[in-house]
């Protein structure tokens, strides 16, 4: 190992002998090792280190227990070495101490840090970066009184708590428009009484029943007085840090596979990873609108962008991706088709935020900005959709249970619903009374039991993880402890543990103990959506920290065990919800660059306006419930039969 550079506060050394708890630990050919002591203050809490291999530009985060760490598996290479302050700890203001080295294959490297400082200052609470010096208590940002009261009993449902005091423009949610007092009485009002989306037909964002006149007058005061224009920008200190369990911390890892921002374009920020069946990690990167696959073997990144974008992605058994709103892409050809409901020059898209791929190789859609459910019907090349007749359901997170019934998330009304593609019925589940709640995502087990959790947490403002029973109805709940965070995604692995995406963490939740394991992840960030290998390693996209800052893009894998990493190849177990689509055999779906225009009627028209208790005469098509219509397409700008 060769040290490039000197700090008077760090000891850093090759060590040729091969530690003892390496004697029985997995480890991958060529590959090198890195170990150390970091002697620092114990006022200065959790610790971590981030190895950072600038010619791969893959990073390696541990964490530092009982004065030690140790990273397995590193590519060889030159690497930045810093000892810092742990993602979702108060410590995490610490400035980070560097070294520079050159690390070689095979090699069992070592760094040993001192630190110096004793001390450091306040941090902010979320997985937001904020730009800021202005942190301050919760009681301080958010005076007591009535209008508090209904921030936190409405608007924090779906609302961080930094939202509003950040009084400055940026890429929601991590900031808003400023707002005068009529500014903000037009937005209360949008919420309580406008339409969702811009949905004419659709119902609010909250029941206006829960905002009496006179909490709308006080909310629009307290909104006005402490957070008007021109406020200065201020986040919530955080005061507590989160338990973490040191014997668990010990043995994790993550390695991160980055990629920078390109000058001149919107940040890098990620959502959804997929495996595709050979080893590969792809992942939507949503700045730069196009998917991005990682072979996490090599480290090669190969970028496909300028597709489209969107939320969620999939990647077939023939290789292809769909992703958006709906587009179907080829990276063999680096050609797409789209599909488009009916409706202007080349229609207008389905507003898809999940899909998932059945064993029949159909995709179901999770419709949120219409309120709908639909499918991409592999036989017909098309798509039908109906309208849940739920109110405020607008569907968000899908997932498939092990009898094929179709499971999604109601992003504003506190629950999850369930349809039952052979008789096309939905019933719905509250989950948590706790209203309004916003619920992004869900997962099953292999007993059938849905899990989701509250990205939205009302009052008490400390996310939770609940448990369904479709049989009975019957609902656990299990607090994950950590205060103002906004859990957004549950994972089932293979023994039926459940992995939870929530600010600055990956929650690991023991069906057998009941409790929770907390890993802090390297950069702070919220996570969007997670995948989890055969082999239980759990990867996932740093969105806000591409998002909201320079970190660029990213797709990261914790293994919670790095002495057992026998591989970087990502695969799904069997029984994954999302490894379903391996079961279809038919043929492939080609992609020949056209745009699909899909007629627009949903399947159910009359369901969702009997919810309003409105008297709408309609009438309904059975032929059309059976099978969809063939779509027009679009190629070269002219429209054919």
């Amino acid at each position: 190992m060769r040290i490039q550079g000197w700090l008077s506060c760090a000891l850093v050394l090759g060590l040729a002998a091969i530690p003892a708890w390496r004697a029985s630990a997995a480890q991958m050919p060529g590959m090198a090792q890195l170990s150390g002591k970091v002697a620092a203050a114990k006022a200065l809490g959790q610790l971590s280190v981030h190895a950072y291999n600038t010619d791969k530009r893959v990073a390696y985060t541990v964490y530092v227990v009982k004065g030690q760490y140790r990273a397995t598996n590193l590519f060889p290479g030159h690497y930045e070495i810093s000892v810092r302050g742990t993602v979702g700890q108060r410590n995490w203001s610490l400035a980070p101490l560097t070294v520079q080295a050159d690390i070689s294959a095979s090699q069992q490297a070592r760094v040993d840090f001192k630190l110096t400082a004793t001390s450091y200052g306040p941090t902010y609470i979320g997985g937001r970066p904020y730009p800021t010096d202005n942190i301050a208590p919760y009681d301080v940002v958010y005076p007591p009184g009535r209008g508090r009261q209904v921030i936190e009993n409405t608007c924090f449902g779906c609302h961080v708590v930094n939202f509003f005091p950040y009084n400055a423009q940026r890429t929601y949610p991590a900031g808003r428009t400023p707002y005068n007092r009529d500014g903000w009485r037009i937005a209360v009002d949008r919420m309580a009484t406008g339409h969702a989306f811009s949905q004419p037909t659709k119902a609010s964002y909250f029941d206006r029943g829960l905002l009496s006149p006179q909490d709308r007058e006080a909310l629009i005061d307290y909104l006005t007085d402490n957070f008007g224009y021109g406020s200065t920008p201020r986040v919530v200190q955080q005061i507590d840090d989160p338990a973490l369990d040191e014997k668990l911390l010990e043995r994790a890892e993550f390695v991160e596979y980055r990629w920078p921002n390109t000058p001149g374009r919107d940040n890098r920020y990620v959502h959804t990873p997929d495996f595709d069946g050979q080893g590969n990690v792809w992942i939507m990167d949503r700045g730069a609108e196009g998917p991005v696959r990682v072979d996490p073997r090599s480290a090669e990144i190969t970028h496909h962008l300028g597709h489209g974008g969107g939320e969620f992605m999939t990647v077939d058994v023939d290789g292809t991706a769909w992703y958006g709103g709906l587009t179907h892409y080829d990276p063999s050809t680096r050609t797409h088709d789209e599909y488009k409901l009916t409706g202007g020059r080349n229609g207008r898209n389905f507003g898809v935020s999940t899909l998932v791929i059945d064993s029949q190789g159909d995709i179901w859609l999770s419709l949120l900005t219409t309120g709908g459910l639909g499918k991409f019907d592999r036989k017909a090349n098309s798509v039908q959709w109906w309208d849940v007749p739920v109110l405020r359901s607008r569907p968000y997170g899908l997932t498939l249970d092990h009898d094929d019934k179709v499971w999604f998330a109601d992003y504003h009304n506190s629950g999850i619903t369930r349809f039952d593609p052979v008789t096309q019925q939905f019933r719905h589940y509250p989950l948590t009374l706790r209203t309004p709640t916003n619920i992004r995502r869900l997962s099953v087990d292999s007993k059938n039991f849905v899990w989701s959790a509250t990205w939205g947490s009302p009052g008490l403002q400390r996310g939770a993880l609940y448990r369904l029973n479709p049989d009975n109805g019957a609902v656990d709940e299990y607090p994950i402890g950590i205060p103002y965070t906004n859990p957004y995604d549950t994972e089932v692995d293979k023994d039926d543990n459940v992995w939870l995406a929530t600010d600055n963490h990956v929650l690991k939740f023991d069906v057998k103990t009941r409790t929770f394991a907390r890993y802090p992840v390297p950069t702070r960030t919220d996570i969007p959506k997670l995948a989890v290998t055969r082999d239980g390693a759990v990867w996932f996209g740093p969105r806000n920290a591409g998002q909201s800052s320079d970190y660029g893009g990213a797709a990261i894998a914790l293994y919670p065990d790095k002495d057992r990493i026998v591989s970087f190849a990502a695969y799904y177990s069997p029984e994954n919800a999302r490894a379903r689509k391996a079961q279809y055999r038919g043929p492939a779906t080609p992609v020949t660059g056209q745009v699909y225009l899909v007629p627009a009627p949903s399947q159910n028209p009359c369901e969702y306006s009997a919810t309003l208790g409105l008297e709408v005469m309609c009438e309904h098509d059975a032929a059309s419930n059976a099978a969809p219509v063939p779509p027009s397409t679009i190629k070269g700008g002219a429209a054919r039969e």
